[in-house]
């Protein structure tokens, strides 16, 4: 059976990162937060990105253990030894991805729509194929459309920041309208901008060296966007009040319209419609390599043809092709904000099990070789693992309470 290519170094696999983590959320989600906590969103950002790091860190020295593109789904097998957990592992990564998918391409059918009227869910299904059809003809044309498309992103973040760059004297960081509690919701849908890089993993058979190579582009991708997130926000609230920020869908267009005129909401518009169809591609890959990886044949959580590789484009054509499959009907829902909301929780419940097994595997091979190992430990212990696996539950519980 046929192998996939090897073709990512460190620089490629950060980019990947970096656009996986960037993806369409931040142009979405920013207004939704900053108008339940106001100027403190600066705080929810900060506060996001420590729990992302911590579960990031477990991803990196798991990655090194076992660099493998069934990802989250192998380190709980080899923790736990029992299918059931590791099969809904498996299940929750999968389902997140075919839900995230759908969400942005009826994300970037709703931007579309500024500039021509269409109907949306059409247009959402096309980009789905399309975008299938690029990660069905390999991971080089994938990665060259990823490295650009994600500098288009980058530069949507950079415009804004370099916009607001004078007025940050004028952001009322401390303004908590409702207190900390607003502070520790607006973390809750910001974390949603900062899922993408537990996907990173599912790239580690594409990657040169990938026992080292992986964790170091996790630690350097949730660092660059976290830099990215911070300054974005606190740009935000100098520019525009947070209550507009609040009541708009398309907050980042707003910032540049006040700071910028008509020239610079149109300019952020344009670069939306980059960054969600970069988001749709490179969930449809990272999905499809999840995929591939749990078919194998000494799994089989899924058909072995799953794990089949194509002879010439080196690219697991038949997982490629049930994701792109997959995603569809969930783009027929029109509106999944409860659906995509649910898969939230479900990714956090798959990365408290993450942490778990870390912590469990440090005891269980202590001698195993690591590429990586994650910082602040007392014996075998990880501290950063129970963190990650504490603030992960909490988000869980603090998500379920204020349903």
């Amino acid at each position: 059976m046929s192998e996939l290519r090897r073709e990512l170094g460190l620089s490629e696999t950060v980019v990947y990162g970096v656009g996986l983590i960037l993806g369409a959320g931040i142009y979405a989600i920013l207004g939704e937060a900053t108008g339940v906590t106001g100027g403190s969103i600066v705080f929810s950002f900060l506060l996001a990105a420590v729990i992302a790091a911590l579960t990031g860190l477990s991803y990196a020295e798991l990655a090194s253990l076992f660099p493998k593109a069934e990802g989250d789904y192998i380190y709980v097998r080899e923790a736990f030894d029992r299918e059931f957990v590791s099969d809904v592992t498996a299940a929750g990564r999968l389902f997140m991805g075919v839900i995230s998918s759908a969400a942005v391409a009826l994300a970037f059918s709703g931007y579309l729509s500024s500039f021509v009227e269409i109907p949306a869910v059409p247009v959402a299904v096309l980009l789905v194929l399309v975008m299938a059809a690029v990660n069905y003809w390999g991971i080089e044309l994938s990665t060259k459309i990823n490295i650009v498309f994600t500098g288009i992103e980058v530069l949507g973040l950079l415009i804004i920041i370099w916009i607001a760059r004078g007025s940050w004297g004028d952001a009322q960081v401390f303004q908590a309208p409702n207190g900390l509690f607003g502070v520790v919701q607006a973390s809750f849908l910001i974390f949603f901008a900062y899922l993408g890089f537990g996907s990173i993993v599912n790239l580690s058979e594409e990657t040169e060296n990938a026992t080292v190579t992986i964790p170091r582009a996790i630690v350097l991708a949730v660092g660059i966007t976290t830099v990215l997130y911070v300054l974005v926000g606190l740009s935000a609230v100098s520019l525009v009040d947070w209550q507009v920020l609040g009541r708009s869908t398309s907050p980042l267009a707003e910032v540049a319209q006040v700071g910028w005129g008509p020239v610079g909401s149109t300019v952020l518009a344009v670069i939306a419609l980059f960054s969600t169809t970069n988001t749709v591609l490179i969930l449809q890959i990272s999905t499809s390599r999840l995929l591939y990886g749990v078919s194998k044949s000494e799994y089989q959580v899924f058909p072995e043809a799953f794990s089949r590789v194509h002879p010439d484009r080196q690219t697991p054509h038949y997982a490629v092709g049930l994701v792109g499959l997959g995603t569809i009907p969930f783009v027929f829902l029109g509106d999944i904000g409860l659906v995509a909301g649910l898969a939230n929780v479900m990714l956090l419940v798959v990365f408290v099990i993450v942490n778990a097994a870390l912590l469990k595997l440090r005891y269980s091979r202590p001698e195993a070789d690591r590429g990586f190992r994650t910082p602040f430990n007392v014996g075998k212990l990880s501290l950063t693992a129970v963190g990650g696996l504490v603030s992960s539950l909490g988000l869980i519980v603090f998500y379920v309470a204020t349903w």
